[in-house]
């Protein structure tokens, strides 16, 4: 009995070995499976924030646009306003350097832009711009109705008031002075609320903090002119490639009927009624009543393997890749109506 107890006590040193090894295959297998996933879960994750980026940047440029050209309660009618080109590096809040003129109903265009290959605006130069990334433009006043007793003195934002009063000599007055804002709401017994005035274009950077030469990073960013001060906003990381087609309503019933990428052409391009296309770049903009925006949308950390022979297309002649590198990418589009300049021609 005694015997057998002592050979029952403790391993042998082989049993050990073979318990040590086998535990610690078990352990090495439970590492590479907690690896795998998360590493798995880290791809995901960047997977996700890309689709993110892209809905987010779509979102963005579908709000603004559907708000482009509004005025306010002020509605000219088709043919009648003076529609001005604008510079928009645009710094000041004088009304005929942001293209309003009451006494000949000036107004700035809705939406404009900077096409594809042409020289963008000095005022972003230290924001790195893509190479031959277009901008698109738009004028608008704000959704919020301010009280002209709530303006203080001094005020730098160019405000917007319309007049509801037939007594009134012009139909509306921008200015930065609010002793300036003089026209009568409807019944003429007070004055008209105002709406402060927005500028804001859209590009591609090549980062989105520039600082000491940029941290490689693609960048929606925006150029916005607001409450007097000119200035540049990132807003989505991983936009790497923007392309912008114009529709353009040639015979003004509110639809498009083409959509080019340089409503400045001298030439209708292709697609374009001829006997309908304008030579002057200012009346073909006016024509504006839609955008079709493609976006590139990069993940913002490589997660492919290796990298891809993927080509996109971006509504461009010619597909964009394939791309030397690691990074996952995929194209979102989207096609925006501008209902305060197609509203009024249907």
């Amino acid at each position: 009995m005694n015997l057998s107890r002592r050979q029952q006590r403790g391993l042998s040193l082989v049993e050990l070995m073979i318990a040590l090894g086998l535990g610690a295959f078990m352990l090495l297998g439970i590492i590479s499976l907690v690896a795998s996933v998360s590493q798995t879960r880290t791809k995901l994750s960047l997977v996700s924030d890309q689709a993110e980026s892209g809905r987010y940047a779509l979102h963005a440029l579908n709000e603004e646009l559907a708000l482009a050209g509004f005025l306010g309660t002020y509605h000219p009618g088709v043919g009648v306003a003076d529609y001005q080109l604008v510079d928009p590096c645009v710094n000041s809040g004088n009304a005929s350097d942001l293209g309003f003129d009451p006494s000949t109903l000036a107004l700035p265009l809705a939406v404009s832009g900077v096409v594809s290959g042409a020289a963008m605006p000095a005022c972003i130069g230290a924001d790195s711009p893509v190479a031959n990334s277009p901008m698109l433009n738009i004028h608008r006043v704000d959704v919020a109705e301010v009280d002209v007793a709530s303006i203080a003195a001094g005020n730098m934002t160019p405000y917007l008031q319309v007049s509801s009063c037939e007594l009134d000599a012009l139909p509306y007055v921008l200015n930065t002075d609010p002793a300036a804002l003089t026209l009568r709401a409807k019944g003429c017994a007070s004055l008209a609320s105002a709406r402060p005035y927005l500028v804001r274009s859209y590009f591609i950077s090549d980062c989105e903090d520039c600082a000491d030469g940029g941290d490689g990073r693609p960048t929606l960013k925006m150029l916005e002119y607001s409450s007097g001060v000119r200035r540049v906003l990132p807003l989505v990381s991983g936009v790497e490639d923007l392309h912008i087609e114009y529709g353009l309503d040639l015979d003004i019933d509110g639809g498009p009927d083409c959509y080019v990428s340089d409503p400045g052409a001298a030439v209708a391009p292709g697609g374009c009624p001829a006997a309908e296309w304008s030579g002057t770049a200012t009346e073909n903009w006016r024509d504006t009543v839609a955008v079709r925006v493609h976006l590139l949308i990069r993940s913002e950390e490589p997660i492919l393997a290796e990298p891809v022979e993927d080509t996109f297309d971006l509504g461009r002649a010619d597909r964009v890749g394939p791309f030397d590198d690691r990074f996952k990418r995929q194209v979102v589009s989207t096609v925006v109506l501008i209902p305060n300049v197609a509203g009024p021609r249907e």
